[in-house]
């Protein structure tokens, strides 16, 4: 699965893949970029935690490389968003819906996430459940 979005004469590519194969210096770039404020050790809980075979989504510009990227941690019921993270300069083009429509299209089942961006995940069908001590949101999506 392939899909394109453009921001002036530049193709952004959003793939899926099954590997962080070829792409982990790339992601540890990104995120670096992404989370510049705590919590500063996502790159290395994403290395700790992702398994081969869990479905990794990529946003690639031809110019810049890996603007985008997001990871679905499946289980027997559906899965945890673990990741989604756009690169500021390509931020307001759609690309982190984009991300996650690709992520619920492909993975039905209810789909959950911590986060701190509540009004974001709300507009792509998940609901809060709770707000947690961290002042972060948990929220599900029932995606069938």
């Amino acid at each position: 699965m392939t899909d394109t979005v453009v921001k002036m004469n530049n193709p952004i590519e959003i793939r899926q893949q099954n590997s962080l194969l070829g792409i982990v210096a790339q992601t540890q770039q990104l995120l670096t970029i992404c989370y510049p404020k705590p919590p500063q050790d996502v790159f290395p809980r994403l290395v700790e935690q992702y398994r081969v075979g869990f479905p990794v989504y990529t946003a690639v510009s031809q110019q810049a490389g890996l603007v985008g990227f997001a990871y679905l941690a499946p289980n027997s019921k559906g899965g945890t968003l673990e990741s989604l993270s756009v690169h500021p300069q390509f931020r307001g083009l759609g690309l982190g819906k984009q991300l996650v429509q690709n992520v619920l299209s492909d993975h039905p089942g209810v789909i959950q996430i911590t986060t701190r961006i509540p009004d974001f995940f709300e507009e792509l069908s998940f609901t809060r459940v709770t707000e947690l001590p961290d002042r972060s949101h948990f929220m599900i999506c029932v995606n069938f």
